[in-house]
């Protein structure tokens, strides 16, 4: 960008400005080139004062071909008040800005103009408009400008080919597939495609082992049908079976191992790019960015962002979106803040991410008045901004405030609550104490036969000792989910939490007799740009025996303090003394010991955890940033931990 300004610059002081050859070249530059610059082309463009038409061609098209193609619509009008009507060259960039922008009106207004040039016959243009049409859902106007047509090529074929899978039907998408004579494999991939996104992978498979000719993109098309299917399996076997890669094709099962919540095979798949020598692009970067998040992988993270900002990667707002997001759930709130800080525009999306964060990190309150600004700037809040603003609300113990969000969301927004919206509710209530108001919010509610919001009911119920609802909502949901062992494993803690060791061993016989295994507990921290994970009780880690021995000094420590573990949740029959060494070799405390042994004095210690951080891991947690001088630093499922001289952020409310 320096250059062009610089070469610019040059042509001023050489009294080359007024040459409007020289300045429509670096127009077409700016404006085409993947180095050039779209909003300095338009500056350079509004100094012109009569501009020819194969400039205002040239910044309609540049335009047309960018993320704003509203912009192009605009300087089309313009085009037209100066005088200057447009050339077969011109429709097509306009035509194509309709498509992107699904404006049919607008379309057919061009359309017209089209029909007074006597372009009609242009099959180039034809192509278009049908592509046009069937964007706009408009498949028999698409379809009768088909029929209508004299000059027809395999583009047209193939547009509404494409309009018929676009719209869902792919009975008359099969009937013309079957009439066409000169089929490529643009035309196979079109039907391949229609079919997998209707959820048809086994349609999809028979028609792409029947393919004369594959490309990559065919290859892609089906990669991504098995990922949409929860297929990975599948989907990662057909791309070790590619002749050939392109970055969509590692983009697509990068992205496929991310939102199928396996970010560590993500990252992997994501090294090998790289050693590859291929370069990502936009959505490889958002779906590494997640992965980070997803394990708190902060050291890879900041690479990655070190990557964008020394790459020609340009940087939209889902990246800027991705890396305020990816900051936040690795604890770097900081970092988070001074991302959107600096951001031109903030869209929805944006604020949504930093309210979540906040949120997500325990600073509520600095998360609602982030909303407020949010509401102040005229953005208008989506579903899951509430969300972030509702979690808020629960981790400081704002109950009312809760019930205020709640129904602004519908009065002022008219946004129809979805299941996490009335899961929020239920949690606020829960935590609060006020766990009959929460029944009867939930049983009232659409989502009254959710099984995940009833046990976050069951969760309170422990939390408050309340073993009397315990019991009502562990019966419900049993007959809701029989084979959940989470339900089980909560219940019984209930009633051993007060004591009540015959319930609670029944509770448990009742699950060993459905071979029911517990959910293990997963704890993941970074160390030196490696993420690794560990398990209860696990002793497969290279590092092992001194992590145990870690260990060994740190229970010698705690009891120098008085510290006596909280083996209520160990129900099995087996002496105390291995009942503290069950607790004291949870995942979370396994990570910490590694952290310790591991990371340089006065390094953070951050965990990742995939469930809620038991009560005893949550007092070990505090003693040993206060023993260690240490920060620690722990995400569970629900909320950050920030423990600091025996403190902890969330003040025990968690």
């Amino acid at each position: 960008m320096s250059q062009l300004v610089q070469i610019h610059a040059q042509m001023i002081r050489n009294h080359l400005s007024q040459d409007s050859f020289g300045v429509s070249k670096l127009i077409e530059f700016c404006a085409l080139s993947e180095y050039g610059n779209l909003h300095y082309a338009h500056k350079l463009f509004d100094q012109i004062p009569e501009p020819n038409t194969f400039t205002w061609n040239t910044i309609i098209r540049g335009y047309a071909n960018s993320i704003f193609p509203r912009q192009s619509l605009c300087l089309f009008i313009r085009m037209l008040k100066s005088s200057i009507y447009p050339n077969l060259f011109t429709f097509p960039f306009v035509i194509k800005a309709c498509a992107h922008l699904v404006a049919f009106e607008e379309g057919r207004q061009v359309h017209g103009m089209i029909l007074k040039a006597g372009a009609d016959n242009d099959v180039f243009l034809i192509n278009g408009l049908i592509h046009l049409y069937a964007s706009c859902g408009k498949i028999e106007a698409a379809r009768k400008l088909f029929d209508g047509s004299c000059k027809r090529d395999l583009v047209s074929w193939n547009s509404i080919l494409c309009g018929y899978m676009n719209c869902g039907l792919m009975e008359m998408a099969k009937r013309l597939f079957e009439e066409m004579m000169e089929r490529d494999v643009v035309s196979w991939n079109v039907m391949i495609n229609g079919y997998a996104k209707l959820g048809d992978i086994d349609k999809a498979r028979e028609l792409f082992n029947m393919m004369p000719t594959r490309n990559v993109e065919s290859w892609n098309i089906m990669i991504s049908a098995y990922a949409k299917c929860g297929l990975l399996e599948s989907s990662k076997k057909l791309f070790d079976e590619m002749p050939e890669r392109n970055v969509v094709s590692w983009s697509g099962i990068i992205t496929a191992y991310a939102q199928g919540g396996q970010p560590t095979e993500a990252l992997a798949l994501y090294d090998e790019m790289r050693k590859a020598k291929m370069k990502p692009n936009c959505r490889t970067i958002v779906s590494v960015l997640s992965s980070c998040a997803q394990l708190g992988a902060f050291d890879q993270g900041k690479d990655i962002h070190m990557y964008v900002d020394q790459s020609k990667i340009k940087v939209d707002s889902i990246i800027e979106t991705a890396l305020i997001d990816m900051y936040a759930k690795c604890g770097r709130v900081k970092n988070a803040v001074r991302i959107f800080d600096k951001l031109e525009s903030r869209d929805v999306f944006a604020w949504t991410a930093m309210i979540g964060g906040l949120a997500l990190n325990g600073h509520g309150k600095k998360a609602l008045e982030l909303f407020g600004e949010m509401e102040d700037a005229g953005v208008k809040p989506n579903a899951v901004t509430f969300v972030g603003v509702l979690c808020a609300c629960s981790h400081c113990g704002f109950v009312e405030m809760a019930w205020h969000y709640f129904n602004t969301m519908t009065t002022v927004y008219g946004i129809n609550p979805h299941v996490e919206h009335y899961g929020c509710m239920v949690d606020v209530l829960g935590r609060a104490g006020r766990l009959e108001e929460a029944v009867s919010f939930l049983r009232s509610s659409p989502a009254k036969d959710d099984a995940i919001l009833w046990g976050t009911v069951l969760g309170a119920c422990w939390i408050h000792r309340d073993v009397k609802l315990g019991e009502t909502v562990g019966d419900l949901l049993i007959k809701l989910e029989p084979n959940d062992s989470g339900i089980y494993v909560l219940l019984s803690n209930i009633y051993a939490r007060v004591g009540r060791w015959d319930d609670a061993r029944k509770v448990r016989l009742l699950m060993e007799s459905k071979s029911l295994q517990k959910n293990p507990g997963c704890s993941a921290i970074e160390v030196h740009g490696t993420v690794y994970e560990f398990y209860v009780g696990g002793k497969l880690h290279c590092r092992a025996e001194e992590i145990y021995l870690k260990l060994d000094e740190i229970a010698f420590r705690l009891r120098l303090l008085g510290y006596v573990p909280n083996t209520s949740p160990v129900l099995f029959d087996i002496e105390d003394e291995e009942k503290e060494h069950a607790v004291l070799h949870h995942s979370e405390k396994l990570a910490i010991a590694f952290g310790l042994i591991s990371l340089d004095d006065g390094v953070p210690i951050r965990v990742v955890k995939n469930l809620r951080v038991c009560c005893d891991c949550h007092t070990v947690a505090k003693l040993i940033s206060k023993i260690y001088n240490r920060q620690v630093i722990i995400r569970d499922r629900n909320v950050f931990h920030y423990f600091r001289d025996g403190l902890c952020s969330c003040k025990d409310f968690w």
